[in-house]
């Protein structure tokens, strides 16, 4: 069987691309062992590209972490109006009345377990404990907990918790 002069340049041509696509891809053209010599690597003296540049300034909105100390400083930025002081309640029955009581008292439904096991009771609002406080200070164990109280960072936003600690405040005869 004699082959045509047409199919033996075909033949030939499709070898010749073949041929050509071969060198152009690499040692490997097909990846038949995915296997990690064979990835692009990155040097390590490359800065990350993905990274943000030193002098970048995040907007993401998320409040900075600061210590109970500097937030002593802060004032609160929420201004105390009827509508303010009627979020704060609202907040206040739904995220502490449970252990702090409907008025404020530190005898919540909670309480009382509390108590039974050994641990520090929530306290009250009208305390010296509580009254001796800034409103910054008290902006930080809401976000951040203390003891057995929790963080309420993931729950609440700055707002939130500044209308709450009016709502406080307001509990403690303030």
């Amino acid at each position: 069987m004699r082959s045509s002069p047409p199919e033996v340049c075909i033949a030939i041509l499709a070898a010749a691309a073949l041929g050509v696509t071969a060198c152009t891809q690499g040692a490997y053209p097909l990846d038949f062992f995915n296997e990690m010599h064979y990835q692009p690597s990155q040097r390590r003296e490359q800065p990350d590209r993905l990274a943000p540049p030193p002098d970048a300034v995040p907007i993401t909105g998320r409040r900075s972490a600061i210590s109970f100390d500097q937030a002593t400083e802060l004032q609160n930025p929420v201004d105390r109006t009827p509508a303010n002081l009627e979020r704060g309640r609202q907040l206040y029955r739904l995220n502490c009345v449970a252990c702090h009581g409907q008025n404020g008292d530190g005898r919540g439904v909670v309480a009382g377990y509390f108590q039974a096991a050994g641990f520090v009771p929530p306290v009250a609002f009208s305390s010296e404990r509580v009254r001796g406080r800034t409103d910054g200070q008290l902006q930080w164990l809401i976000t951040y907990g203390i003891g057995n109280m929790p963080t309420f960072k993931h729950l609440l936003n700055e707002q939130d918790v500044w209308t709450l600690v009016l709502a406080i405040r307001e509990l403690g005869g303030q």
